[in-house]
């Protein structure tokens, strides 16, 4: 299925869900905030979450330092 993920064109191979989709990229989920189609998606609705044909996906991955 064809996404559009941080406006890069990206084929998702998986099973269709968030949670899939993350497990893909190799995504620390507990680091991680996304929206779908502008749209904020809990972590707990990530496995239950289908994605769609030409959903644009922002993710963000929050990282320590100083």
């Amino acid at each position: 299925m064809k996404l559009t993920v941080n406006g890069e064109t990206h084929e998702h191979t998986g099973n269709g869900t968030i949670d899939a989709l993350l497990e893909e990229l190799g995504a620390n989920k507990a680091h991680t905030a996304l929206m779908v189609n502008g749209n904020v998606i809990a972590s707990e609705d990530w496995k239950n979450t289908a994605l769609n044909e030409n959903d644009e996906v922002e993710m963000l991955v929050f990282v320590g330092g100083g």
